[in-house]
């Protein structure tokens, strides 16, 4: 690996995340392996989020640096935290998120085996913590559903445990801030068809809570996210179109069963 690098980047995003952050921040304190540097973008919070960094900061012995001004959403704040990155390897950890205790040594150990310059994309996998705050359920990736997501514009990767190399995002570019809430799978889209080496690591480095942006975001956000991410990668106006419909069908149905399952699992 290369000197005076970090071997890792994590990245967290936050805004009014008082309720969530502390969590995702001694989560990383936790971390054993201590080769890398920890970057909070903060989108100039109003509540107490940016106190708990503060106290924070000192736990993490210089590798925190931290930086608090408006920008225009999650994906402007997503790129300039990679841009801001000096690590080998850029992991984004939400800031309602929180990784796995010995997630730093299992990828270190994972990445130390690889020979030559072209780094993969590593995907490794993530619990999805229900609102109840349980594991309700395990998600990981794999080549074929990759290969299918490619297919139906859709994200194959679990973006909350996947690190991308620094030089990946420099070969073909940060998150397009167009976008509300879909502009991970836009860039999955992207670097899927520039043929990105991709790792599936079968072990969990992270885990995703119910109530993040993904979650909540209104249907109409969405829609015309879709629009832009089918404008952007169909040259086809009736495929598109198709898709579209046909996004519109499944987000509907997940959208009624996830209201029955919440309520079952709340009772």
């Amino acid at each position: 690996m290369e000197i005076n690098r970090p071997l890792f980047s994590i990245v967290t995003v936050c805004y009014n995340s008082e309720k969530t952050i502390a969590r995702t921040l001694q989560s990383v304190l936790a971390q054993e392996f201590k080769d890398y540097e920890y970057l909070i973008v903060d989108g100039a919070s109003t509540d107490t989020t940016i106190d708990i960094v503060q106290q924070y900061k000192s736990k993490f012995c210089g590798r925190m640096k931290f930086r608090s001004e408006p920008d225009k959403g999650i994906y402007d704040a997503f790129n300039k935290g990679v841009f801001w990155a000096s690590g080998i390897y850029v992991w984004i950890v939400n800031s309602d998120d929180y990784i796995e205790p010995d997630a730093l040594i299992k990828l270190e150990k994972l990445i130390r085996g690889y020979k030559g310059e072209n780094l993969p994309i590593i995907s490794a996998m993530m619990n999805f913590i229900s609102p109840s705050g349980r594991i309700s359920k395990v998600y990981g990736s794999s080549l074929k559903s990759c290969q299918d997501a490619y297919k139906n514009f859709g994200m194959g990767l679990n973006h909350p445990a996947t690190l991308v190399p620094k030089q990946i995002y420099d070969s073909i570019g940060f998150f397009d801030d167009r976008f509300a809430i879909m502009a991970d799978i836009d860039w999955f889209l992207r670097a899927f068809k520039s043929h990105m080496l991709i790792e599936f690591p079968q072990f969990v480095i992270t885990n995703m809570c119910y109530g993040g942006i993904s979650t909540t975001v209104s249907f109409k956000k969405l829609y015309k996210d879709r629009q832009l991410l089918f404008k952007k990668h169909s040259r086809n106006f009736f495929i598109a179109k198709m898709h579209l419909v046909k996004w519109a069908l499944v987000y509907f149905r997940d959208y009624y069963f996830r209201d029955i399952y919440n309520l079952n699992t709340e009772k």
